[in-house]
């Protein structure tokens, strides 16, 4: 909710959509999120720039290999940082900023 605040533009846009598909008063319900691709969108963003938790499920190498420059050992846990990979200049444009388009 704090992204849409500070981003009036997109506040608009979801209620516009959400609006013009269900109207003031009526209710929305979960079989109702495929009509609403914006909201989608919000949803994903929110959840790229604040992630519910840093890491995901930690991971075993099943056999020694090398990425990039490093060698991962057989058997040895890895935990991949979900954060770090929503927030990467280099994937995204603009990494910190709530861009929904």
């Amino acid at each position: 909710m704090i992204d849409l605040l500070r981003n009036k533009g997109a506040m608009h846009k979801l209620q516009a959509e959400l609006t013009s598909k269900f109207g003031e008063n009526d209710i929305i319900t979960e079989s109702n999120i495929s009509e609403l691709p914006y909201l989608v969108a919000c949803v994903k963003e929110a959840l790229r720039l604040h992630s519910p938790t840093p890491f995901l499920i930690p991971r075993r190498a099943l056999e020694t290999c090398k990425i990039m420059d490093y060698t991962i050992p057989k058997n040895s846990k890895l935990f991949v940082n979900a954060w770090a990979i929503g927030h990467d200049s280099n994937t995204w444009e603009d990494a910190l900023s709530f861009k929904l388009e």
